[in-house]
């Protein structure tokens, strides 16, 4: 139903502080100073050489979909405010942004657009995309600072040197917030560093980042005070289509979507910290073992697939959830279902042109709940959409499973197979033809 956790993948000068100057300005209602860089540090830099011999490895063979690089890459780990989600306790927080910033030269010439990306489901509370080993930060770097874009990568609120002591998990308001404020404080950074910026802004994320990316792409559409305008979006196989998306899982019980005893209670306990009216205790919506503790556990200290080897979550849903949480997916009026509905991400008409990547036979996201869905829906609205699936993109044919694979063999499918074919649709489909 959602995404797997990132770590499963295989992985104008000028211009830049006029932008900053705008963006800076901007608070939050509390009079919070939001995007303000609370530190900045390059964390690496990358050369061309070195990020070919990375996706021409055997580990990582990805140059035939990434192309070669024309840039070196520097990573940044940026630190900046941002607000808290209502009922978070906290009327700001800090949250860190991964900032891959190219190296003009003869073959990576400037100016550069900026790429804001959202990323995928992680349950780690320590995980940061500001490391050049990390697995989404290899594809962000190949495929795009490589190639001459200013990536801007979240981490989310409650993850790495966030303050915030949980994660909002699928909230899109909180998503957006963030995003939006990573952008301002990358562009601090930029203007500072003398980064030539093109004024053109992307968006895209994969997974829960697609949830995010779209939340962004809402947010700042609706707001002109925010000075920022979407040149267009690329999102990659997620759930915009978050009623939806659970109404169908359950309709898989016993087992539920792929990966769906992480990604439930993780948005479930999200929302009861976020909106207080989802349950009274853990035990009305989570069987034993596994309600003890289950709030404080995503994110945190465990990884992804050990949560089901020792015991915390079980493999199928129907083993998690009491039948009081199973009724209130499917009614309209419980708190769990209000909760959903306010974070679904149908019923808007986005201004720039949208294009949704996924793949049709993933079992986590599934793509005509969600890809199909949102499309139908934009073009319903009057809106630019173009939707394309892996499975019909003839070049892909060899780097997708064999077509008669089962679902239970499709594990790797949504984690490690369609995101590099999509960061690939997106780029050169969409983000190369407007930059």
């Amino acid at each position: 139903m959602f995404p797997i956790p990132h770590r499963a993948f295989p992985l104008r000068a000028a211009l830049a502080v006029s932008v900053a100057a705008l963006l800076a300005a901007c608070g939050s209602d509390d009079g919070t100073k939001r995007g303000e860089v609370s530190s900045d540090a390059a964390i690496a830099t990358l050369t061309a050489a070195q990020i070919d011999a990375t996706t021409a490895s055997p580990s990582l063979p990805i140059q035939a979909l990434t192309g070669t690089a024309k840039c070196d890459v520097t990573v940044r780990k940026v630190v900046h405010t941002t607000a808290a989600p209502n009922g978070g306790g906290d009327g700001a927080s800090t949250a860190v942004a991964a900032v891959l910033v190219p190296t003009p030269s003869a073959t990576c010439a400037g100016p550069f657009p900026i790429v804001a990306y959202d990323p995928g489901t992680n349950v780690e509370k320590a995980r940061t995309l500001a490391s050049p080993t990390a697995g989404e930060t290899l594809l962000l770097t190949a495929f795009f600072a490589a190639q001459g874009y200013v990536v801007v990568a979240t981490d989310y609120l409650g993850f790495s040197d966030s303050s915030l002591s949980y994660h909002p998990y699928l909230h899109a308001e909180s998503q957006a917030t963030t995003t939006i404020d990573a952008i301002r404080a990358a562009s601090t950074v930029l203007a500072r560093l003398g980064v030539p910026l093109s004024g053109k802004l992307f968006l895209t994320g994969y997974s829960q980042g697609v949830h995010a990316a779209m939340a962004t792409h809402r947010a700042i559409e609706a707001d002109p005070s925010l000075g920022l305008t979407v040149t267009a979006a690329g999102p990659m196989s997620g759930p915009y289509n978050l009623s939806g998306s659970f109404v169908a899982g359950l309709s898989l019980l016993p087992s539920g979507t792929g990966g769906s005893t992480v990604f439930t209670p993780y948005a479930v306990t999200g929302y009861q910290k976020i909106y207080g009216n989802l349950y009274a205790t853990a035990t009305d919506f989570f069987k034993a073992p596994y309600a003890n503790g289950i709030e404080s556990l995503l994110p945190g200290a465990i990884a992804f697939n050990d949560l089901f080897t020792t015991g915390r979550l079980p493999l199928a849903l129907g083993d998690l959830l009491t039948p009081r949480a199973i009724a209130d997916v499917t009614d309209t009026t419980s708190g769990l279902r209000r909760a959903l509905d306010a974070n679904t991400l149908l019923g808007w008409t986005p201004r720039a042109p949208v294009l949704l990547c996924g793949g049709s036979r993933d079992p986590v996201v599934l793509y005509s709940v969600n890809t199909t869905a949102s499309a139908q829906d934009i073009t319903a609205r009057g809106g630019r959409v173009t939707a394309i699936d892996v499975e019909q993109v003839p070049e892909f044919a060899s780097a997708l499973p064999p077509a008669n694979t089962p679902v239970s063999q499709l594990t790797t499918y949504h984690g490690t197979v369609v995101p590099p074919l999509c960061m690939k649709v997106v780029r050169d489909a969409l983000f190369a033809t407007l930059r």
